[in-house]
């Protein structure tokens, strides 16, 4: 008989004899680290801020949000202080009491000063969502600053305190007509705004209406280019 029957591959596992207390080694390939099977797993949760720790933060909040309202406040009364009895100076020495001189700078101002900042709300408003807003917020500001000489007026014509009654008398002695003079400047002012948006209005419309009658085939040739 040959030994090849009795003979054990070398490489087959030998079973632990029965009773012996030999673990079981665990796999090379396992990673380390890994959590073996049947044990809790364990997860880094997030501490929670306590009570007092959230109550800090709101009181911390309030504190800064009432600061800040003050200094807006306290802003406030200066410039409304300042600001109109200092523009009234500045059409005052332009104008030097002369009637037609007032007439000519007010009308200037007021359709300067409203036409410009609302067809730049107007490119504002067009150029949105692009390049994260960042055209929008330009146009936005640059016409907020070209409207301050018609709020400047109107702080000294629709104003209640002190610098506001010096703009006035101000404006009644060294720039007459130039108060009457802006109001008709922003109206035309205004018309000729909603005149150039209803122009743009229309261009746009009719780029959607020639854009939806193109072929097909037309628009993926564009898209390729």
């Amino acid at each position: 008989m040959s030994n090849e029957q009795f003979s054990a591959h070398p490489t087959d596992p030998v079973d632990p004899p029965p009773g012996s207390n030999t673990a079981p080694v665990p796999p090379a390939s396992a990673p380390a680290g890994s959590t073996p099977p049947g044990a809790p797993a364990t997860t880094d949760a997030p501490l929670k801020p306590t009570a007092a720790e959230r109550a800090n933060t709101i009181v911390r909040k309030v504190v800064i949000g009432l600061i800040i309202a003050a200094l807006l406040v306290i802003a406030y009364f200066i410039l409304e202080a300042f600001l109109p009895r200092w523009w009234a100076g500045q059409i005052g020495r332009r104008v030097d009491g002369s009637m037609a001189s007032g007439v000519w700078t007010g009308l200037v101002l007021g359709v300067l000063c409203t036409f410009v900042p609302l067809l730049l709300f107007t490119l504002a408003f067009l150029s949105r969502s692009r390049l994260r807003n960042v055209p929008a917020i330009a146009f936005a500001v640059a016409g907020i600053v070209v409207a301050i000489p018609n709020l400047l007026t109107l702080s000294v014509v629709a104003g209640g305190g002190n610098g506001a009654h010096a703009g006035e008398r101000i404006f009644d002695v060294e720039a007459p007509g130039f108060r009457a003079a802006t109001a008709w400047g922003v109206i035309i002012g205004v018309l000729l705004a909603i005149l150039v948006g209803w122009f743009i209005w229309r261009y746009r419309r009719r780029g959607r209406q020639l854009e939806a009658t193109r072929p097909k085939k037309d628009k993926k040739k564009d898209k390729k280019k």
